[in-house]
């Protein structure tokens, strides 16, 4: 393939979440033979956890820059894009990929002015900042559209994440490519589990905050426990909602059937030591932590909304219902429960899924293939 390829990541903050953790196993995946990695990544904000330790430790350069921040900020993000604009134009780049808003504008904008032969954004989904009805937000897409033109491709990570943001008329069709996240499935299949309390068991795994619809499945259990009284519900990962959630989940009784557990560097655990995973998310881009359920060998119990269809295949490898709906929620997750030998065939199902469409090795693969095709495109240009 040539001369080794500078590749730079760009992502707001290393917390301990899905697109964090997918761009430090992307960053760490990449052939190392044909690819020098780097990281810029701003700060974590409270009860998120921090993957800088763990990405220096894999042997990945990680630039931190503090002033880069979630919130918008005019100062700290003029001073943040000096220091990001100093990263890339002193690195020597061939490849800028940034990820999440406020990051990919910075990170694009300098990549452009530093000449960068070739820059890309990733799309994860869809944040507040950018799809809701204020003036803000409409700020942001019109900055989203001019930012999608400093860009040699957008990369979804799903089919529904891709159509989200062409309907906002955030690039043109010909930039789009589609590469999902992708996991060590065998690493989730080789997990042990923990002998918890209860009888079924439930787990969710995500961070706690308001999309990830941890209030429903509370209410849905609340449904639950009279024909399963005994059935307790883990769930996995921290966040701003915690307080909200502990509080609401004593005021439905379920003090002592719902554990919080916090973050945890390895879920595979809870996913074994479970019945039935749980992810009734009211919005995902694409939902890697039903991939982690499914390579786990668990049958599925998510949202019909966003990619998550495209993840958990109705009636194959779990159950969709819609989003925000606790009744039938709880009508899904018993259906399960009354029927191990179908649930059981489910997570068989799932676990195939994942290593067939799901599996790391496939998801770099694609990702190497559209770097090269733009390195190569570059070429042809010059």
């Amino acid at each position: 393939m040539g001369a080794s390829v500078r590749v730079l990541h760009i992502v707001p903050r290393l917390a301990v979440r899905g697109v964090p953790r997918h761009v430090l196993d992307a960053a760490c995946g990449l052939d190392s033979g044909r690819y020098e990695v780097e990281i810029i990544a701003g700060r974590s904000e409270p009860g998120e956890g921090d993957l800088a330790a763990e990405a220096r430790e894999r042997g990945l350069v990680v630039h931190t820059v503090p002033s880069l921040q979630r919130a918008v900020h005019p100062l700290a993000d003029l001073r943040a894009y000096r220091t990001i604009a100093g990263i890339v134009a002193a690195g020597a780049y061939d490849i800028v990929h940034t990820h999440i808003s406020k990051a990919g504008i910075l990170g694009r904008l300098a990549a452009r002015r530093a000449g960068a032969p070739v820059v890309l954004h990733t799309y994860h989904g869809l944040t507040d900042e950018v799809g809701g009805a204020s003036l803000k937000a409409e700020v942001f897409r019109r900055v989203e559209r001019r930012a999608a033109g400093w860009s040699d491709a957008l990369v979804a990570v799903s089919r529904f994440v891709a159509r989200q943001w062409q309907d906002m008329a955030v690039g043109s069709e010909d930039q789009y490519r589609v590469v999902s996240n992708g996991i060590d499935v065998d690493h989730y299949a080789a997990g042990e589990a923990l002998a918890l309390a209860g009888s079924p068991r439930l787990v969710a795994v995500g961070s706690l905050t308001r999309e990830k619809g941890l209030e429903v499945a509370l209410r849905a259990l609340a449904h639950l426990g009279g024909e399963f009284p005994d059935l307790h519900f883990y769930v996995v990962g921290d966040g701003p909602l915690r307080g909200e959630l502990e509080a609401l989940a004593g005021d439905l009784g379920l003090t002592a059937r719902v554990a919080f557990v916090g973050i945890q560097q390895d879920v595979r655990p809870y996913f074994a030591g479970c019945d039935l995973a749980l992810m009734p998310s009211l919005r995902e881009g694409m939902g890697l932590a039903a991939v982690e359920a499914m390579a786990a060998g668990r049958a599925v119990v998510a949202s019909r909304t966003g990619g998550l269809p495209e993840v958990v295949a109705e009636g194959e490898t779990g159950l969709l219902v819609p989003p925000s709906d606790a009744q039938a929620l709880a009508a899904a997750v018993a259906a399960l429960l009354r029927d191990p030998q179908r649930r059981q065939a489910l997570g068989r199902a799932g676990q195939a899924r994942a290593h067939g469409a799901f599996s790391r090795q496939r998801s770099l693969a694609m990702l190497a293939t559209v770097y090269e095709e733009l390195l190569a495109r570059k070429r042809g240009v010059a």
